[in-house]
């Protein structure tokens, strides 16, 4: 009997809610079979036998929670053996698990992100007394590297449960603010309850930390692209050809690229706890996509090194995906500036939020005809509306300028993309 247990997939992720089971008891399954699909914070992750067997348990229904550690399936894999399976949070204490650096997930080897939003860094002391805590609490300490004999537990005998390390782990948030929102009683008359999915929590927690603890100043231009436009429509039979739909992202991209290696400080995350700015020698451009489920904000790796059609393929590869809810961790991981298009839904301005822990964003209008004044007439041109939202710690307004400025000026020549 093997006992198929819902794996750590790193990110901070603990659990995750069933979407759809693609077996029953009583099934075969051969190894590599998809067994159900789980709805995280991230990513749907599918997860797949690994063993060939009859299935004896499943674990929770549909629209069930499932923690890291918790039981999926039950295989008789005929092997003789009976693994007990891992009790959950609501039952008694179970062995303390090792914890391990990375974990290999549902979607692959997945590399365990430092930079998880509202983590909690404290010094690790080592303890001589046993500490009663559930396995996903110490799962979640060990992700946090949160010393578990320093916090108060609220369960029977004083165990510590996952809800304890939450309230700990936004203490740091708290303490940024001193606006307490007030509490949201419900509507006296007739009103529709809407269950946020993990997605939008996610988004909202991720929102909440980067207004709370960043001091975001925006900077606005509109700049001239009748060469922009002239010039894509003249290459996007070259790139059809080649099999890329070559959009006006991947131009803004590529310029934005070009900045980036000249404004090295627009390409970095800055440690409040440390005083300290990591400026990346790399450059993975993250993509906000709007998808039915919310945004959520994949990246292209290394996009410094690709050229303007690779740059197009990958981006258009990544949104598909990404509106699949095909995207992996690793995809949206370790992103270093990012890019996000309200001009897709016909705005022209907008004020966006940086994605913390980055330092900047760039926010990209519908362009439009609008009357401008060139050489002292008025003439009708294809105007692009830009916004530059930057990390005012770290950022100052006159550098935030220049930055755009610069893709301002690239764009204008759309040319000069190609010979940088």
């Amino acid at each position: 009997m093997f006992t198929f247990k819902f794996p750590d997939i790193g990110e901070g992720i603990h659990e995750g809610t069933i979407l759809k089971w693609h077996v029953k008891v009583g099934d075969k399954v051969a190894e590599g079979d998809l067994l159900v699909v789980v709805e995280t914070d991230k990513v749907n992750a599918e997860l797949t036998s690994p063993e060939a067997g009859t299935i004896k348990e499943l674990g929770p229904k549909e629209g069930g929670i499932i923690h890291v550690g918790d039981t999926v399936a039950l295989i008789d894999n005929a092997s003789g053996e009976n693994e007990a399976p891992e009790k959950t949070e609501s039952t008694k204490e179970t062995k303390e698990e090792k914890p391990k650096e990375s974990g290999a997930g549902v979607v692959g080897e997945i590399m365990v992100s430092d930079e998880i939003i509202g983590s909690y860094q404290a010094e690790v002391k080592p303890t001589s007394t046993r500490v009663l805590a559930s396995p996903v609490a110490r799962k979640m300490a060990s992700d946090r590297s949160i010393d578990l004999s320093q916090v108060s537990g609220t369960g029977e005998q004083g165990r510590i449960l996952k809800s304890d390390l939450e309230n700990l782990t936004r203490k740091p948030v708290a303490q940024a603010s001193s606006f307490i929102a007030p509490e949201v009683k419900k509507p006296n008359g007739e009103f529709e309850v809407i269950k946020i999915s993990r997605l939008r929590k996610a988004i909202s927690n991720a929102m909440t930390t980067s207004k709370t603890l960043v001091p975001h100043t925006v900077l606005m231009d509109e700049i001239i692209v009748d060469d922009l436009v002239d010039f894509r429509t003249k290459a996007k039979a070259y790139a059809a050809d080649r099999g890329v739909k070559l959009t006006y992202l991947t131009f803004i991209s590529k310029a934005v690229i070009i900045a980036l290696k000249e404004f090295p400080i627009f390409n970095a995350s800055f440690n409040h706890d440390t005083d300290e700015v990591y400026i990346k020698k790399y450059i993975n451009l993250g993509i906000a996509v709007d998808t039915k489920d919310g945004l959520i904000v994949p990246n292209v790796k290394n996009a410094d090194q690709l050229t303007m059609l690779e740059l197009a393929r990958t981006i258009d590869d990544l949104a598909t995906r990404t509106n699949a809810r095909k995207i992996t961790l690793e995809e949206q991981q370790n992103g270093t500036f990012t890019i996000t298009n309200f001009g897709s839904v016909g705005i022209s301005h907008g004020t966006p939020v940086i994605y913390y822990p980055e330092l900047a964003i760039l926010g990209i209008g519908k362009i439009s005809l609008k009357p401008v004044v060139k050489n002292g007439k008025i003439e009708i041109a294809s105007v692009l509306p830009l916004s530059l939202a930057v990390d005012h710690r770290i950022i100052d307004g006159a550098e935030g300028g220049r930055f755009l400025l610069r893709i301002k000026q690239l764009l204008e020549n759309p040319t000069t993309l190609m010979l940088e």
